[in-house]
């Protein structure tokens, strides 16, 4: 495979906002997917409370309530983002990620290729939640949320769901806002394990309360391209790769059938800070990951950028 690009593909959205028209416009495994009927809880101590609200940025930074019933109002604005990790198996990755966070204005960060066995929840020494879903056996896929510590209180649960997808609610006015971090297998799966794969994914987003702001992302391993824009017009905005793949196409349809967009194809951004794969050559650069989020809210993004 080729190398990460060490980048976040981040969505700031504003929870309280409603759908603008746009302008125009998948590691080898022979294990099926299991499926978890759990929740994780958030467990923070009843009645915690914060001594004062987190900063306010300046150009649309972070805003968010505080206290132990807070919620993301619709004031506030909130920052999204989706990593591929690579690995956080070994000791001293969790604390690598957190440091490197530092750096970025972000609310909530869903993870890909953990690598963590099980399911669970962590709180790291900064005060953030981690939850995280894997396989029982194998230290293989792992998706996850990183969750910041001045909206930890918003969190209303956690359902893992397999080693490739988790979803997160947040409470938020006017509606909740729901996040689904998916790790869609790579080309060199066959097509029954993709099908297999959206079939899961199509059942979460079935499963998720029609009034929530839903977002849906992750490494998709797949590539949509400028010919997208044309053909799937107000799905996929202009920048985005050359060509659309077999596994882009793929995306577009799961995006078309349930009302999403391509929230980071429409970020008017040069190539060099969209790619997020390289080849091992150096020679080609690729945009697999993205931000899904639906129509009627994607006015409610206010940059969507890597």
């Amino acid at each position: 495979m080729g190398g990460r690009v060490p980048r976040t593909q981040r969505l700031r959205v504003r929870p309280g906002e409603g759908w603008a028209p746009p302008g125009c416009t998948l590691p080898k495994t022979h294990h099926a997917m299991t499926t978890h009927n759990h929740t994780i809880p958030d467990r923070s101590p009843p009645g915690s409370t914060r001594t004062a609200p987190s900063a306010g940025h300046q150009d649309g930074g972070v805003k968010c309530a505080t206290g132990a019933s807070s919620k993301i109002r619709g004031r506030d604005n909130i920052t999204i983002g989706t990593w591929n990790t690579r690995t956080l198996r070994a000791a001293g990755k969790l604390q690598e990620l957190t440091h490197e966070m530092d750096r970025y204005r972000w609310n909530i960060l869903g993870l890909c290729e953990m690598r963590w066995k099980n399911f669970g929840e962590t709180t790291t020494e900064e005060g953030h939640k981690v939850f995280f879903s894997g396989k029982e056996d194998k230290h293989e896929h792992g998706v996850g949320f990183l969750v910041h510590k001045d909206i930890v209180n918003t969190v209303m649960g956690c359902r893992p769901v397999s080693s490739r997808l988790i979803t997160i609610r947040l409470r938020a006015a006017p509606f909740n806002i729901t996040i689904v971090q998916a790790y869609a297998p790579t080309s060199d799966y066959d097509d029954n394990k993709i099908e297999e794969f959206y079939d899961q994914l199509q059942n979460v987003i079935d499963q998720t309360p029609k009034k929530d702001i839903l977002v849906v992302q992750g490494d998709w391993n797949a590539k949509v391209g400028r010919d997208a824009c044309r053909n799937w017009q107000g799905i996929c905005g202009p920048f985005c790769n050359d060509d659309t793949n077999e596994r882009g196409l793929r995306l577009l349809e799961f995006a078309t059938f349930n009302d999403l967009v391509l929230a980071n194809t429409f970020g008017h951004h040069k190539a060099s800070r969209r790619w997020t794969w390289h080849s091992p050559n150096g020679q080609h650069h690729n945009q697999i990951d993205y931000i899904l989020v639906r129509k009627r809210f994607r006015s409610g993004v206010n940059i969507a950028r890597t």
